[in-house]
């Protein structure tokens, strides 16, 4: 049923089948990496498949170029992490992370993706591929679980997927800021696909279900069961409790081991056997466990048997009484039903060939160590803090300062945080050592963060509390409006990656499809890396571009639409002339008229 040994790379889940090209996707989660997120489009966009090799600025610039508007991630308003590197690509993600609200006052906690792949010149419909997990988009390397279904939209509507198309079709609705028009129609297209395609379903399962939990008012419970277990890292006595109550038997629960410390006794007689997971589990190959942003365990399930049958939930809902009682929380949980003799059950998933060599049985210590009372209210503080900045109407402004543009956060309300030494804020563009105090924002609702170059201008914003006790400290980052944005940002993005003729003609062969990598000279060292030098009997001699050119004239005529795109956009700009071989434009210039000719 779940084998620790069968395990998948979330870029693998995202990247397009062969044959097969991205059209759009739309993703939530509760937590979001935004080094992460830039990490995955060359995946999405490009079909590129998982590499230790680091990503080239080339192709990334030219992945989020083909993402712009098909690409949108909602996430829990608060739950954007603060990279640890700057980045001048981060800008371009302002408008594909959404910061979004669960409508019942809890946490946008759902883990989802919702992919629409096509075939070109093939006259079928597409492919929809749907994830179902208990993982964040983030770098976390800790236990999970995911489902991957795939299918085809046919000509009805299959009742088993409406719930997951309301949720879809919902999610612009409950975004803290405007979604864009073309986002708004990219879900409601998506969700229609989604709500009519039959999927495949894993070996031996026979039915399929969706759960939408804190969405509307309706609970959400597990079918009766005969036997019962539970996997899930959060849990609390009031709802394994509830779950005990929906089951004849609750055979086993699995957990974190500072979670069960703090299960009573007589919860404790709940169950028949506790669980956590090994040591040696807990990390891989010598790893430290503090070098992770997460480890152990974080996957979500609910094995329950009844009759021949077994019911396998699993998502983003935790055992605790905020998801399951309360129903505060936003959460997804799909339902797969199968046969026992052929899927298994409880004890195939704790049986040696299930998760049996990674469980370890929990025992109760004697004594707990001690709270440290002093550094829970600092935690406390700091959440308190967060939660206080995440809900305050804020915006950005943006004024022209000579060569550069002066950014200043503004609070529409009163902002009240106490409790805090350190309260500083800087783009996420540029690096923490750029970080400015922002306390006036609380005292005047007004505090500037400094003077900043066009390609560094953002509305993504890193802040950093740090507690008067203890000096703890917390980083987010928020999504923040942005009045005033240059107009030629991403033109200013665009030029700095390029840099220089090489970057420009690698962008070139990226558009046209041939470009696979750096090019090299017989010395091992880039062509023209200054931009200076002779074009012709540098880059020309290993990469015939004239060619490439004429054979996209012939063979895709829209390609080169998008080399006119990149040429305009250059040579629309004094300083960035400079990067465009005066050879290229030359010959380009014949292409031109070509294309002109063509369109007649």
């Amino acid at each position: 049923m779940l084998n620790p040994d069968d395990r998948s790379l979330y870029t693998g889940a995202v990247t397009p089948p062969p044959g097969y090209l991205f059209d759009q996707a739309v993703a939530t989660t509760y937590s979001l990496d935004l080094a992460t997120v830039l990490s995955l489009p060359t995946h999405i966009a490009l079909a590129e498949r998982p590499s230790s090799a680091a990503i080239d600025p080339i192709k990334l610039l030219e992945s989020l170029r083909r993402l712009s508007g098909r690409f949108s991630v909602y996430v829990d308003h608060a739950g954007i992490k603060s990279p640890s590197g700057s980045n001048v690509l981060f800008g371009l993600l302002e408008s594909m992370v959404i910061p979004t609200k669960a409508p019942r006052g809890g946490v946008f906690h759902p883990k989802m993706w919702v992919l629409r792949f096509v075939q070109p010149e093939i006259d079928e419909p597409p492919l929809i591929r749907l994830l179902i997990l208990s993982r964040n988009i983030t770098y976390d390397r800790s236990w999970d679980i995911s489902l991957q279904l795939e299918g085809r939209p046919g000509r009805r509507y299959v009742a088993a997927n409406r719930p997951l198309g309301e949720f879809l079709s919902s999610l612009p609705t409950i975004s803290t800021q405007p979604v864009e028009k073309e986002r708004k129609v990219q879900i409601d297209r998506l969700a229609d696909d989604l709500r009519k395609t039959v999927w495949e379903l894993p070996e031996g399962f026979e039915e399929v279900a969706f759960h939408i939990i804190g969405n509307k008012r309706k609970a959400w419970s597990p079918s009766w069961s005969r036997r019962m277990a539970v996997i899930s890292p959060f849990i609390t006595d009031e709802a394994l409790s509830w779950l005990s109550d929906q089951t004849e038997e609750l055979v086993a629960v699995v957990s974190r081991p500072d979670e069960l410390n703090q299960i009573r006794t007589e919860t404790l007689q709940l169950a028949d056997k506790w669980f956590t997971l090994d040591e040696a589990a807990e990390t891989e190959d010598g790893e430290e466990p503090d070098k992770q942003d997460t480890v152990g365990l974080h996957a979500k399930v609910y094995v329950a048997e009844k009759g021949w049958w077994t019911r396998l939930y699993l998502g983003s809902a935790n055992a605790t009484s905020t998801a399951l009682l309360q129903c505060n929380n936003s959460e997804v949980l799909v339902e797969l039903v199968g046969r026992t003799s052929r899927v298994g059950g409880i004890e195939t998933l704790l049986s040696e060939n299930g998760l049996g060599p990674i469980l370890a049985e929990y025992t109760q210590p004697d004594e707990l160590a001690p709270v440290d009372d002093e550094e829970a209210s600092a935690r406390k503080a700091l959440e308190k803090a967060r939660n206080l900045l995440a809900n305050a109407k804020l915006k950005l402004t943006c004024e022209a300062d000579g060569d550069a543009w002066r950014l200043s956060l503004v609070s529409t309300e009163p902002l009240s945080i106490s409790g805090m030494s350190g309260f500083k804020a800087w783009p996420i563009t540029v690096s923490k050592d750029r970080a400015k105090d922002v306390f006036d924002l609380t005292r005047y609702g007004f505090a500037e963060i400094g003077r900043y170059a066009t390609e560094s201008v953002t509305g993504l914003v890193a802040f950093e509390f740090v507690s008067v006790i203890r000096k703890l400290s917390l980083r987010m980052v928020l999504n923040i409006p942005i009045e005033g944005l240059p107009e030629n940002r991403d033109d200013a993005i665009f030029k700095l990656v390029l840099n220089n003729r090489e970057g420009f003609l690698r962008y070139i062969l990226l558009l046209l499809g041939e470009y696979t990598g750096g090019f090299l000279n017989k010395s091992g060292l880039f062509n023209t890396g200054n931009g200076s030098g002779s074009w012709t009997e540098g880059f020309t001699n290993e990469v015939p571009i004239l060619e490439e050119l004429a054979r996209a004239f012939s063979r895709s005529p829209d390609k080169l639409k998008d080399v006119k795109a990149v040429v305009n956009r250059l040579m629309r700009d004094e300083d960035s002339k400079s990067i465009v071989p005066k050879e290229f434009i030359e010959f380009w210039k014949v292409f031109e008229i070509a294309m002109e000719e063509a369109d007649k």
